[in-house]
């Protein structure tokens, strides 16, 4: 290949991008003898490429090529990277260090392991380091790929950073293959011919459900399908790593990131686990026969290793003020279940997740019970839960910006403040984890590492580096990246844009649905749509207040607008205005109250019921940091109205706090502190709703991203139903009784502040569950379906049974 700019080649490769997407697993092809080469035989002289009996043919496909092969792994190359084949027994090989040979790393017909080691062995720990930083990319514009920018994936390739996450995997599925496959032809191109590992974040690609609403199903079955479903869309669009699934343990109401999660009791949550990681990582077969990993795999990474879910009165660990879990309940090892009897044993070949996040948290003693009082990533005592209890040997990755300092974007350093970037490097590799997440800091890695190398001698270090490079290029063989790294950009857009993928996550979304009250049957099955009347949510302009809340502006939404509700569901609504307010942020005029005008009693007057969409209160973080960085701590509420932190229950003293220049504890406490709701007009439109309708039946729909406190209007309401992010068409299946629900409660419903007050955080369903005016007890394992409370095998494998308290497989 002659010399080209970056520059130069990728705009080649951006205008020439489409491949085939069939990554392989292991196949047992032989050499003539029947037999795998023995590993001593390494280097192997091939043979003339084409000679004899060739097993395989290639084709150009526009500018790449696509290699299959009778038995053997389907490859894919850009010939202008340079990359050459070689042939050996038949088979071709990609020559990954161009010494003409076929190595033991380069044979796919050995076990991914026994590669991943002798790759290790063969690159130098000047190629092995930056491998350990696991960056992020900005973009995914493949028309932007000959002019990357320091937070593209160029930059990060020439430092030797071959795994990125992406934040724009969702959009496009053609430009998203088409940027991934410019990107690999550049990644091919360097030395070593690593590929570029794409991860992300986990995403619904705009049709699936989230871990919350499969949890709702009570279905590990519906979890492995939907997993199933998202790995393919995910490997479409070139995407071989998933940050997730996010898996902690919720015993805590008040957590902001409930909803990534399965939930609060830990079987439920490692049934889920386990199902959801083995549909991820397994490629099935046209029967469903699990054929471990190949085309389809997706590896994982299941976090927040140990669960992040037990955040001091739900305070969140991104930021320092929520940095402490706290163990009222002596119930850490319960967070441990569904990592160490999930994700780690799992039920089909594929045995275990390929990899670990842990959490930004420290897990708070004062006797130092769970080791030193640092995030996760530095912990030697979480760890070694996994390394020496578990003997897992696989990857380990860190949250986002663990070894960032506070001037930077974003820092998560919690218990490490105090030392320096290389200093941070340097104890993280000593602690045993694998990749930085977030991590593009090279010069910081080099610098930590020399320092652990002063302090283990040079041989201990590089064996220490090995380790890691190991792992990681295991991740990238046993997805078959490295044969097989590029994808079809129509076959990404077919698949993404098609019907298969709306109707699959349409009925999986049909299943997280949870009716919770049904006066008078207002919902169920119908021989006509229904006519209902549907006001416009409207959330006025939110200033930033001393409870917590972020500012934002006014927002006007429609309810049940999406395509295709109109044929079931005859909806009138209200009428909205073009916005009259001062220009915004965006340049764009803002709504006020007086651009929404609500329907009249004459409006709705033939209507069968109203359906009134909310969202579950939202009242800030939990702190309030002045400019001067003074720290006031205020409670998160699950009810709407206005709350003031006085009750019996709330905490004088917190349980976990930095240590003060004096040599005391800091108080987080926030007695006697208020907050109120950013949404409480929420509860104002359902209340003016019920006055609307003068007697006709109203329906309340609960979008909950965490529990919620009903005793502010349930007792007015004749229907109520909670959701995890359902969409249109889903709810109005529910709604318009063509589908009949069947979700069950994934988390326990509070009675009212003072139990969410008194609840241990590391404890599960511990709650006064609220009563409602019909006698049911909303509780873990609780739904109604068209005949009433639901009943049957989910409810009593799960909801009837005490909640675990450790993992059955390790004794820790």
């Amino acid at each position: 290949m002659k010399n080209q700019t970056r520059r130069e080649f990728l705009a080649t490769g951006a205008a020439a991008a489409a491949l085939g997407a069939l990554a392989g697993c292991n196949n047992a092809a032989t050499n003539a003898e029947g037999e795998l080469p023995k590993e001593d035989s390494y280097p192997i002289t091939p043979e003339e490429l084409g000679s004899g009996k060739p097993k395989w043919s290639e084709e150009e496909k526009d500018g790449y090529n696509l290699v299959t092969q009778d038995g053997g792994e389907t490859l894919s190359y850009s010939p202008e990277s340079g990359l050459k084949l070689i042939q050996v027994d038949g088979y071709v090989f990609k020559d990954l260090n161009d010494n003409g040979k076929l190595d033991l790393f380069e044979d796919w017909r050995q076990p991914d392991d026994v590669r991943a080691a002798a790759w290790a062995q063969e690159l130098s720990v000047d190629a092995e380091l930056p491998l350990m930083l696991h960056a992020s990319a900005m973009s995914a514009n493949p028309n932007d790929i000959a002019d990357m920018g320091p937070m593209s994936a160029g930059p990060l390739l020439d430092m030797g950073i071959h795994t990125v996450l992406n934040f724009s995997t969702s959009g496009d599925g053609h430009s998203q293959a088409k940027w991934n496959n410019a990107v690999q032809a550049y990644s091919e191109s360097l030395p070593n011919r690593l590929p570029f590992n794409l991860s992300t974040n986990p995403s619904d690609f705009g049709a699936f459900p989230g871990n919350l609403a499969l949890a709702a199903s009570f279905d590990p079955e519906l979890a492995k399908s939907v997993a199933k479903d998202l790995s393919k869309c995910y490997r479409a669009v070139g995407v071989t790593c998933l940050l997730g699934p996010q898996i902690d343990m919720c015993g805590e109401p008040r957590w902001s990131r409930i909803t990534g999660a399965f939930g609060e009791d830990p079987a439920l949550s490692r049934d889920m686990t386990r199902a959801s990681v083995d549909g991820y990582q397994s490629t099935y077969d046209a029967d469903g026969k699990d054929q471990g990993w190949g085309a389809d795999s997706l590896g994982t990474q299941i976090k927040h290793f140990p669960g992040d879910g037990a955040g001091e009165s739900g305070r969140e660990a991104h930021s320092a003020t929520g940095k402490y879990n706290v163990y009222p309940g002596d119930n850490l090892d319960a967070s441990l279940v569904n990592f160490i009897d999930g994700g780690l044993n799992l039920d089909d070949s594929t045995k275990q997740a390929s990899g670990v996040m842990t959490s930004y948290s420290i897990a708070y003693s004062d006797d130092g019970e769970y080791g030193e009082p640092v995030g996760s990533a530095y912990s030697k005592y979480k760890v070694d839960i996994l390394r020496e209890k578990c003997g897992y040997d696989g990857l380990i990755c860190s949250d986002w910006a663990v070894t960032s300092d506070p001037e930077d974007y974003m820092h998560t350093n919690w218990g490490v403040e105090n030392l320096t970037k290389a200093e941070r490097y340097e104890k993280i590799i000593e602690t045993g984890l694998d990749q930085v997440g977030g991590g593009s800091e090279l010069d910081a890695l080099l610098e930590g590492y020399s320092q652990y190398a002063e302090k283990v001698g040079k041989e201990a270090a590089e064996e220490r580096v090995r380790e890691s490079a190991r792992r990681i290029l295991l991740a990238y063989l046993l997805p078959g990246l490295v044969e097989n790294p590029y994808t079809d950009p129509k076959a990404a857009t077919k698949l993404l844009e098609g019907d298969d993928v709306a109707k699959a996550g349409r009925e999986a979304a049909q299943k997280g649905v949870v009716l919770l009250k049904n006066e008078g049957e207002v919902i169920k099955r119908r021989s006509e749509k229904p006519k209902v009347y549907v006001p416009v949510k409207f959330t006025p302009d939110v200033a930033a207040t001393g409870a917590g809340n972020v500012a934002s502006g006014a927002k006007m939404e429609k309810p049940l607008s999406a395509k295709g509700v109109e044929e079931l569901l005859d909806v009138v609504s209200d009428t909205v205005s073009e916005p009259s307010g001062s220009a915004g942020e965006d340049g764009k005029a803002t709504y006020q109250d007086s651009d929404l005008v609500r329907a009249t009693a004459d409006q709705v007057a033939d209507c069968d019921f109203a359906v009134v969409f909310v969202d579950s209160p939202s009242t800030g973080s939990g702190a309030i940091t002045a400019e001067d960085g003074t720290v006031t701590y205020v409670p998160i509420s699950l009810q709407y109205r206005p709350y003031t932190a006085d009750g019996a229950n709330v905490r004088r003293e917190s349980i976990a706090g930095d240590t003060l220049a004096d040599g005391t504890k800091e108080n987080r406490a926030y007695f006697g502190q208020s907050c109120s709701a950013s949404n409480e007009s929420d509860l104002d439109c359902i209340l003016d709703t019920v006055k609307l309708m003068a007697g006709k039946p109203v329906v309340v729909v609960v979008n909950e991203s965490n529990p919620t406190i009903f005793s502010e209007f349930e007792d007015q309401v004749q229907g109520l139903m909670v959701h995890f992010g359902a969409s249109d068409l889903a709810l109005a299946d529910i709604i318009s009784g063509k589908v009949e629900p069947s979700g069950l409660l994934p988390l326990q419903q509070p009675a009212n502040m003072d139990t969410v007050e008194a609840n241990c955080e590391d404890v599960c369903r511990d709650l006064d569950c609220y009563v409602d005016a019909a006698g049911n007890t909303y509780d873990f394992g609780f739904g109604l379906n068209w005949k009433g409370v639901i009943d049957d095998e989910r409810v009593k494998t799960y909801a009837q049974a005490a909640p675990l308290t450790k993992p059955e497989k390790v004794t820790l």
